[in-house]
């Protein structure tokens, strides 16, 4: 193969060593004077800033003849910095240069004598340019010639062939280090790019990541640092064709750069950046950032850890890949053997959960498949819809799901079974317990039981939520207050508010709620929840909303026909509250078509139930004969049930039977008994009959009055059964130091 192709085809860094010449390496305590010395190349090259002003270079364009060298070099150090020091007989410890750096520019060519080199308008053979080159160092009398850097254009590519002969005489420069950076026809420069021979001098080879930063850039710290930095270039397509390392000694601890120039500011922040950037990508899992970093970098930290990096996750995401075509081929495998090896065998294992899932199932479907086939046939011999559906969702063979599912099919389709299921849906819903307990008994196929027992549950705790509630504020026949006055309001909030957080869909609560706005004067609130009550079939909402009606705010005008409609589907439904405002406003004649008889009708059915107010309405229209035949001893007798269920209310009107007589026998200590009772509790009735009525009483019955307010200590008069003003006062006075329930 020839000698130029194998050059471009391997893109080769050629490290070569000339043990012949070795120059001494330099102690690190010593002054640290530098130069570089620039020859046909420019110093602000490859610096986007520029260079910067106390940069220790200096630049000459041409090679002068030999005896002119120290006048053109005294010529440009002057320019260089017009005040400068110079040594009349230098000896080698007072040498003007202890570092010393080269960077020259030349263009090779060839013709029928043998190789130029080209620099500036001068044309020289190897050996007379090595010749000029070596007198321009030697003028600046340097201890040290450390790096010198050489770009050579080479446009017919004739550096291969010349490569021996500008080894020998380049090896009499006395470099340490001598580095060829060769140019062909249409280089192209790297965007990213630097300038070697800077990052040299200023110690960048022994600064970490890229050396043991002791302060030395020592041969191998160099030379590691410019082979990774020129194959960077090449492998990008860009910079030299060809780069030759010429080595003046092997030992890789001597020292190239004992005192690094000043840092380039420009280098130094494109460092710095590059440094963080390396380390948040090495934490990093994007690879494309990585590769772009690692394609745009300047400098390049980490760069071979980075690389790895890069490698292991893209070898990582072809594995990925890999490993989900396979899963992709055996994911519907019954195959227990290709489940195994794919589990087995996995590097990254994405599905091994759902391919172990998978064997296990198929194993368990080999057990499971005798005992599934029992139980099948017994479901479907009894048409047991609940082990027929526990089957179908739970088998693991499933060798008989289809005719499972098409046995379900039939029964959950026939009539009887669709009547059963809305039996148990509307008991559900209205959480119904004797609804619930008769779909119990009727049920045929019962597959509802566990909704039932829900239920019920539901409904237990439902129950104990409630009760404190409408204890505090619910209607009477819930045990409640009868008057609104009586609520305690803030705590009947806090209490049915904690229960309505629970159940915030429960309809009586809602309405209980209801009720407690009303007492604090929110009829608004008050009818918005009797409102949700109603639409929740609540009874005691209907009851409640045909109240408000009845007695509206503001002096509205009275519906009764909205009074009797809601009142109507209250008392279908059961409220008590309903019925009394059908028999108040029928036993009025409010209603056209409706009256007394009507109204005791209402009321009867509801006593016969155990309702104290409507025993008390029976009562009381027996006593004045409305709507039925006027009959004391029927009075008496549902008056006395109401009393005894200790409506307050009753109380007067039994006393008044038994003043008079009942069945013609008078009983004044009875009679005294009730109004006593009656007042205690802050009957009105009571109260008004033994003030303002007093008159009207028997006056045994006053007497036993009296005596009963002397016992009392509040009546000092004479115990005679004379009403007189005394017996008033005494009784007002008793009737305003007590509070009670009406």
């Amino acid at each position: 193969m020839p000698l130029a192709r194998s050059f471009r085809t391997f893109a080769s860094i050629l490290t070569l060593f000339a043990v012949s010449i070795a120059a001494p390496a330099r102690a690190a305590e010593e002054d640290p004077r530098m130069q570089i010395l620039f020859v046909g190349a420019a110093p602000e090259a490859g610096l986007e800033k520029g260079l910067p002003a106390d940069a220790p270079v200096i630049a000459i364009g041409a090679l002068p003849e030999a005896d002119a060298v120290r006048q053109e070099v005294f010529a440009a150090r002057l320019r260089a910095n017009p005040v400068s020091t110079f040594v009349s007989t230098p000896t080698e410890t007072g040498k003007q240069f202890e570092q010393f750096f080269l960077v020259a520019r030349a263009t090779l060519t060839a013709n029928a004598e043998g190789f130029r080199l080209g620099l500036g308008e001068g044309d020289f053979t190897p050996e007379d340019f090595a010749s000029r080159l070596g007198s321009a160092v030697q003028a600046f009398d340097p201890l040290n010639r450390h790096v010198g850097f050489l770009h050579i254009v080479d446009e017919n590519d004739d550096f291969p062939r010349a490569v021996p002969e500008l080894q020998t005489v380049l090896d009499q420069l006395g470099f340490d280090m001598m580095v060829l950076m060769v140019e062909g026809a249409g280089a192209a420069d790297c965007a990213a790019g630097q300038p070697l021979h800077y990052s040299v001098v200023s110690g960048m080879a022994d600064r970490a990541p890229f050396g043991d930063a002791d302060g030395v850039s020592t041969m191998a710290e160099v030379e590691t640092f410019l082979t990774e930095a020129l194959g960077r270039a090449d492998a990008r397509g860009c910079g030299p064709a060809y780069s030759l390392i010429l080595k003046s000694t092997d030992d890789p601890e001597h020292a190239v750069v004992g005192q690094p120039a000043a840092p380039f500011v420009e280098m130094e922040n494109r460092l710095y950046h590059e440094t963080f950037e390396a380390m948040f990508l090495m934490e990093s899992d994007d690879i494309g950032s990585v590769q772009t970093f690692l394609e745009s970098c300047v400098y390049c930290p980490n760069e071979a850890e980075l690389a790895g990096r890069m490698k292991a996750m893209e070898d990582e995401t072809r594995t990925a890949m890999l490993e989900q075509e396979i899963w992709d081929r055996i994911k519907q495998d019954e195959s227990r053997e290709r489940l195994a090896i794919y589990v087995e065998n996995c590097v990254l294992c994405a599905h091994r959960d759902e391919a172990t899932s998978m064997i296990d199932l198929i194993e368990a479907k080999a057990a499971a498949y005798s005992q599934e086939q029992s139980d099948f046939a017994a479901a479907r011999e009894a048409g047991d819809l609940a082990a027929l559906r526990s089957y179908a969702e739970s088998c693991v063979a499933c060798t008989y799901r289809a005719e499972a599912e098409q046995l379900i099919e039939q029964i959950e389709t026939d009539e009887a079974y669709q009547k059963e299921r809305a039996l148990l849906a509307e008991a559900v819903r209205t959480r119904n317990p004797a609804r619930l307990e008769k779909y119990m008994r009727s049920c045929t196929v019962c597959d509802g039981e566990a909704e039932v027992s829900q239920t019920l549950a539901m409904i237990s705790k439902l129950d104990s939520m409630r009760e404190p509630c409408l204890a505090l504020a619910g209607l009477p026949q819930f045990e409640g207050p009868r008057k609104l006055e009586d609520i305690d309001q803030a705590r009947a909030v806090n209490v049915c508010e904690e229960a309505l957080r629970e159940f915030p869909e429960d309809g009586l609560l809602r309405t209980t709620l209801g009720r407690i706005a009303q007492a604090a004067g929110d009829f608004e609130a008050a009818k918005e929840a009797y409102a949700f009550g109603m639409e929740q079939e609540v009874p005691a909402a209907y009851g409640l909303a045909a109240y408000s009606f009845y007695s509206p705010q503001g002096g509205a005008v009275v519906d009764l026909d909205k009074v009797e409609e809601l009142a109507a589907k209250g008392a279908a439904m059961g409220d008590w509250l309903s019925h009394e405002i059908l028999t108040v406003i029928y036993s009025k004649d409010l209603v056209p078509g409706k009256s007394g008889p009507d109204a005791f009708a209402v009321a009867k059915a509801v006593a016969d139930q155990g309702n104290p107010l409507a025993e008390f309405f029976v009562g009381y229209y027996y006593l004045t004969g409305t709507g039925v035949a006027q009959n004391d001893d029927m009075a008496a007798q549902w008056l006395r049930k109401a009393v005894e269920q200790g409506y307050t209310h009753a109380y007067s009107f039994l006393a008044e039977l038994h003043e008079r007589g009942v069945n013609g026998i008078a009983s004044a200590e009875l009679a005294a008994d009730l109004y006593w009772d009656a007042l205690q509790q802050g009957d009105p009735t009571a109260t008004d009959r033994l003030t303002t009525q007093l008159n009207n009483r028997d006056r045994e019955v006053v007497r036993i009055i009296q005596s009963k307010l002397r016992d009392a200590g509040l009546y000092r008069g004479r115990v005679d059964g004379v009403p007189g003003p005394g017996t008033v006062s005494a009784i007002r006075e008793y009737a305003d130091s007590l509070t009670g329930q009406g």
